[in-house]
């Protein structure tokens, strides 16, 4: 409704809402380290993401542009990637919002999904064309509505997509070196609900009048922006093999978003809001020795989530908000193995340690998540020119303590209490699968 109908012009305080537009630059109950997502390809998927210095199928469009001047001819992939996480919340205890202590929240079972497409083709012996569509970044997670968190930013759901179209050019100048660069054209999505006091404007005094109410909270936008990929593939001597891929930053400038309030007697509110959001570039590093019927990678990947430091919005009334969020730089660690069993098939597994980027005094319920450990299995099929991969991962979360100021119930510049707990037992299951096919 406009403010003249809903009788609070200019006095609603939309902070706690909005800060949920944090979460642009957070990837993931996709589980990457934040939440950038690995999940791109099934070969890479069952090696651990160990796949920089190998790039031998289309999936390379993403993991390293320079390794399709490997692949013959014309080549597609049509591929997808389930995500099923779990994680629960189990408060300190908070009479002020009728918790007890010990008292556990689950989040809600869902299935999230990570699709990819790629095609390549190779010109001539020292060109090859590439184009890929997939989701490099993303994030989804929906708590119950009693969770004690709820009143935090993105505390009820969270719903963060990327989708990015990626052309790229591949050129082999001599026998043992190979160097690929495309740009990336980026949208992200968001769609993220939580509950929220709201101030009511000071009236004369009325006796048992309300100086706030709760109102659940929505806040969507959307932007387009462009990055670019650049890939090195090196063939050593001694059956060695070195790649080394760098995907830019991204930055999003949402202009257009909105944010509503939806009040007990059925009123909502709407407001513009606007941000500026950089999603953050990566570099990865990967030694892989091939022998048949082996091959063993090693791969180590560094994420820029510094450009995190803080949250700043303006809203469609003139106000604005700057949180602090301070999120670090990380590493991961790939390890992955294949070892081909016959003509037909290939066996598959690896292992993948990540560093969490979040310190313990921005953490929050959206990514409540530590250093992680990636369990990872598959298998490869090959029937002529038709190849069908399959890859598993466990991911096991680390267990985060929650006490910050992420946690307060605010009415205006008060606080009226903070939820604290430990988030614990995170993990999920991953399910990749791709189809390919050699023309």
């Amino acid at each position: 409704m406009e403010k003249k109908k809903d009788g609070r012009a200019g006095k609603l305080r939309i902070g706690p809402l909005v800060g949920t537009l944090a979460l642009i630059v957070l990837v993931t109950s996709a589980f990457g380290g934040g939440f950038e997502t690995h999940e791109q390809g099934a070969k890479a998927v069952a090696m651990g993401g160990a796949f920089t210095a190998q790039a031998d199928d289309p999936s390379a469009i993403f993991y390293n542009p320079s390794g399709i001047t490997q692949l013959e001819g014309v080549q597609a992939s049509l591929g997808i990637s389930l995500i099923r996480p779990n994680a629960q919340f189990k408060s300190d205890g908070n009479p002020g919002m009728g918790t007890l202590p010990g008292q556990t929240w689950e989040i809600k079972d869902r299935n999230w999904f990570i699709p990819n497409a790629y095609v390549t083709y190779k010109l001539s012996k020292y060109f090859s064309l590439g184009f890929g569509a997939f989701s490099d970044f993303g994030l989804g997670i929906e708590w119950p509505s009693t969770f004690e968190g709820r009143f935090t930013p993105g505390g009820v759901k969270t719903v963060l997509t990327t989708y990015s179209l990626s052309p790229v050019i591949a050129v082999k100048p001599i026998e043992w070196v190979s160097i690929g660069v495309g740009p990336i054209l980026q949208r992200l999505d968001i769609d993220l609900r939580n509950l929220a006091f709201i101030a009511l404007p000071a009236p004369p005094f009325t006796p048992g009048r309300n100086l706030a109410e709760t109102a659940g909270s929505k806040l969507k936008g959307f932007d387009w922006a462009w990055g670019y990929n650049i890939g090195l593939l090196l063939d050593l001597p001694l059956n060695f093999h070195f790649g080394a891929s760098y995907l830019s930053r991204v930055r999003h400038e949402i202009d257009d978003g909105h944010e509503e309030l939806t009040f007990a007697n059925g009123l909502t509110r709407r407001l513009g809001a606007s941000s500026k959001i950089t999603l953050p570039s990566s570099v990865k590093f990967g030694l892989a020795w091939k022998r048949d019927p082996w091959t063993f990678e090693v791969d180590a990947q560094w994420i820029e989530w510094s450009t995190y430091k803080k949250l700043e919005v303006n809203f469609g009334d003139g106000t604005s908000l700057a949180l602090p969020k301070n999120w670090r730089n990380s590493w991961s660690w790939q390890f992955g193995a294949q070892y081909r069993l016959s003509k037909y098939f290939d066996l598959r597994a690896g292992f993948r340690y990540e560093e969490s980027p979040i310190p313990s005094s921005t953490l929050d319920p959206t990514v409540p998540s530590g250093h992680r450990e990636v369990y990872c299995v598959g298998i490869g099929s090959h029937f002529g020119p038709l190849t069908i991969d399959l890859g598993y991962n466990y991911i096991q979360d680390q267990d985060r303590r929650w006490n910050n100021s992420a946690g307060n119930v605010n009415v205006g510049a008060f606080t009226l209490t903070r939820a604290t707990g430990k988030f614990v037992d995170g993990n999920a299951h991953v399910i990749a699968a791709n189809i390919g096919y050699k023309f």
